[in-house]
């Protein structure tokens, strides 16, 4: 099982696509036929976990860079985000549009929210972990 700061860090990869996904669909609001993205985060997760457990990270995407020790940062990357992208294919407009722009702003918001409380939790666990140092 990955540890915390590798589990927020992945979070905060998720929350970072779904921010881009947001913008993207914001700028495109106007666009006929545009269909608005979503992120999921959890389904990605669960199944990266099960990675975790059977202790089968190998190379991801057959990169040649890859982590060699459990204590080393992951790369970061577009196929390890733990997101998953979907298209919402239900038009609300005449011209085919699906983007609910009231609704991607608070999305867009709560998402800032949540990458800002992830950045202080990682914080509190590195001064804790320098607590217990002795530092």
């Amino acid at each position: 099982m990955p540890d915390f700061v590798s589990s927020v860090s992945h979070y905060m990869d998720y929350l970072v696509t779904k921010r881009n996904a947001i913008s993207n669909n914001i700028s495109n609001a106007n666009t006929p036929g545009f269909q608005a993205q979503d992120v999921d985060f959890s389904e990605q997760l669960a199944s990266n976990n099960e990675l975790y457990k059977k202790n089968e990270l190998d190379l991801q995407n057959n990169s040649q860079l890859y982590q060699t020790n459990p204590m080393h940062l992951p790369l970061a990357n577009e196929t390890n985000t733990y997101a998953k992208i979907r298209t919402n294919t239900l038009s609300n407009k005449e011209d085919g549009n699906s983007v609910d722009v009231t609704k991607e702003m608070i999305d867009l918001v709560k998402t800032n929210q949540l990458y800002g409380i992830s950045i202080n939790a990682v914080n509190t666990q590195y001064t804790i972990d320098q607590a217990a140092r002795g530092r």
